[in-house]
């Protein structure tokens, strides 16, 4: 549950709060109020985190506590945000915005992702609802309530995964088996930062065009399908589906993005969302010591930023 609230000082939030209502239906009433109260309490962790590591692109937490309400035998918890304008998809909706406005979108998501995996913190579900929209300040990362660490304390470091499965790495719902979930969350927040840029420039995620190649019956059940094999069994046909996704991206792009913007976009998704996770990744980073770095795509967009800047004094598309 979300409220737009006002503090004392007159600062703008926006107020998340803890639906505990349903913890006294539950089967095993103490197991299901300590997993929410462990997500809580890890959630805040990260916020005061981020806050002191002074994350720019990274939605920071201005309060959190607990409410009492009169006659409720459980307080409800709560964390309040910076408050802001949107997100990006109703940014969309009711703006119209040039290429360059994506491109930076793009690049302030990419600097958040950065900073919050150099942190030792996998966000875990990177989607257009979680890019929040801030008027003066530009694009930042929202919802860290299904992010993985790196030491391994994250109450979702045992799962599967704890992010929308609609914009899930096919390893996913393949239900292929991890054994770090810290980098396995990595690898995901980078296919999911490339369907975001997919979503971005064409209204869909990568993952639509991925399903629309793969016939029913190669397609994982929890994808709506049929296959209930091993990844391994289906990456051969992920990475044929894979290609023919990535070209119907590249003409959906051609109208929106001069050539050469749009081939560098192209390129930069089909390294995003390879299926193969070993080879997710700037193709310079991966016999590196950082395989899953973000630096050349921070570098990448800040240059497309440029580009279209430029373009758009000279008057004409990048």
């Amino acid at each position: 549950m979300g409220y737009f609230v006002e503090r004392a000082d007159g600062h703008p939030g926006f107020l998340k709060a803890i639906d505990l209502s349903g913890i006294i239906q539950a089967r095993n009433v103490m197991r299901a109020l300590q997993e929410v109260t462990e997500q809580f309490n890890f959630e805040v962790s990260l916020l005061e985190h981020c806050s002191d590591m002074r994350l720019s692109r990274v939605v920071h937490a201005i309060d959190h506590g607990e409410h009492r309400i009169p006659g409720a035998l459980i307080p409800v918890p709560y964390i309040v945000f910076d408050r802001a304008d949107g997100d990006v998809r109703d940014h969309l909706e009711a703006t119209t915005v040039d290429d360059g406005w994506l491109l930076r979108c793009i690049h302030h998501v990419v600097v958040g992702l950065h900073q919050l995996h150099t942190a030792r913190f996998a966000h875990n579900d990177v989607k257009p609802a979680n890019v929040l929209v801030f008027e003066a300040l530009g694009s930042k990362i929202g919802d860290l309530g299904t992010a993985v660490d790196a030491s391994g304390t994250s109450p979702h470091g045992g799962k599967a995964f704890a992010g929308s499965w609609d914009c899930a790495p096919p390893e996913v719902p393949c239900l292929a088996e991890q054994a770090d979930a810290w980098q396995h969350g990595r690898r995901c927040d980078l296919y999911m930062l490339g369907g975001l840029i997919t979503f971005l420039f064409t209204h869909q995620h990568f993952n639509t065009f991925l399903k629309r190649e793969l016939p029913e019956e190669l397609l994982p059940l929890f994808w709506g399908g049929d296959f209930t094999g091993p990844f391994e069994e289906a990456l051969p046909y992920l990475l044929a589906a894979f290609d023919r996704a990535a070209r119907e991206v590249e003409v959906a792009l051609r109208p929106r993005l001069h050539p050469s913007v749009a081939g560098e976009v192209t390129r930069s998704i089909r390294e995003l969302c390879h299926p193969d996770p070993a080879r997710r990744g700037h193709p310079r980073n991966l016999s590196g010591l950082n395989p899953l770095g973000l630096e050349r795509y921070i570098s990448l967009y800040d240059r497309l930023v440029m580009k279209a800047g430029l373009a758009r004094k000279r008057g004409s598309r990048p």
